[in-house]
């Protein structure tokens, strides 16, 4: 049986704004109905977090909080073992490794609703693990909206979070080429991952070349630039923008991208990610085909969450940062219950040992 502890150490912010974050003891949740509690070996920091963190734009606090952010504990994808199982839950036992989607990441217990996780992949630690589902479940989104299969595909941000995924499974989906737009310094990578052709965006510009899918994970392109560099039925997916401030930020100018683009055969795809257990599972089997791996630019401790986001505040980080947080013990033999999630073989690197 697992002992757990009254109270735990968490990353919290009372209040908007990155000087409000700190590190403190908080009682350790319960699952309720339809929950789990996961014991949290690791997180990550993504865009996502900063929004959340800072406020910004505006919009966010509608659905976030006016006054406060409505998480006192931030942090919105981690990978651990189940620790805690909520009534109505038959799907999983506890002591398995998992990763998802969760609430409160930055602690060392979190609790998620049970149809936001998966059992984890098998090749893959507990960081890149973590790494997984918000960019991950984005770029596998993406490319399924892209309809990549047998395309030329270019994809604008390809050594970030999204992007670095995003090239991998654009591969694995059957793109016959996967071009990636990113730096001189880092085409090496993005080479390393399986992308055909690379763009330096400080010495040439991918909308001069014509292409069947543009995954978009910057938004720092005009859309005649983008209906230029499209085929006369190309697809232009929108992943990321690069406007973070103001009332509703890129909405305005997304949404006018969607109507004018209705008209003509191109098309433009804009959608807020979706948390569906679905692309875990898909992003699971990848892994462990060895399609799809995580890339950490660095791996950082709780306390260094504040500047985890001003890294990702600048725009330059590769790959993804993650976040220890706590050793997780996993159960082996639990992975051998018939749960219908099962994953490909027994998880055997996700928190093997303290």
């Amino acid at each position: 049986m697992i002992s757990t502890p009254d109270t735990m150490t968490s990353v919290v912010q009372p209040a908007y704004g990155l000087d409000a974050i700190e590190t403190s003891q908080r009682p350790v949740p319960f699952a309720g109905p339809g929950q789990l509690r996961i014991k949290v070996a690791a997180s990550t920091v993504n865009p996502m977090d900063w929004h959340l963190a800072t406020g910004q734009p505006s919009l966010v606090r509608l659905a976030e909080g006016l006054r406060r952010p409505r998480h006192e504990i931030p942090g919105r994808e981690a990978c651990g073992v189940v620790d805690q199982i909520g009534s109505g839950v038959s799907d999983f036992v506890i002591g398995q490794s998992v990763f998802g989607w969760v609430t409160g990441a930055y602690a060392e217990y979190a609790i998620a609703e049970a149809d936001r996780i998966w059992l984890a992949p098998t090749e893959m630690t507990e960081f890149e693990c973590a790494a997984l589902p918000i960019a991950g479940a984005a770029a596998l989104e993406a490319v399924e909206r892209g309809d990549v299969a047998g395309k030329r595909v270019v994809v604008n941000g390809a050594s970030g979070g999204v992007g670095h995924y995003a090239v991998q499974i654009a591969k694995a989906h059957g793109a016959s080429c996967v071009a990636g737009v990113c730096s001189s310094k880092n085409a090496a990578f993005v080479t390393g991952l399986g992308a055909d052709q690379i763009i330096d965006y400080g010495s040439e510009d991918f909308t001069s070349e014509r292409w069947d899918t543009v995954i978009d994970c910057i938004g720092n392109r005009s859309g005649s630039e983008i209906r230029r560099a499209l085929v006369d039925d190309g697809r232009w997916v929108v992943v990321g923008d690069h406007q973070k401030d103001g009332l509703l930020g890129p909405l305005p100018r997304l949404a006018a991208r969607l109507v004018r683009w209705r008209f003509g055969s191109q098309s433009c795809h804009w959608f807020v990610q979706s948390e569906d257990p679905r692309y875990l599972a898909e992003l699971a089997v990848l892994v462990d085909q060895g399609l799809v791996r995580s890339h950490l630019s660095d791996t950082l401790m709780m306390g260094d969450v504040r500047a985890g986001y001003d890294r990702i505040e600048s725009g330059r980080t590769v790959g993804k940062l993650a976040v220890k947080i706590a050793a997780a013990h996993r159960m082996k033999s639990t992975n051998a219950v018939s749960t219908g999630r099962e994953p490909t073989e027994a998880n055997n690197k996700i928190g093997a040992s303290s």
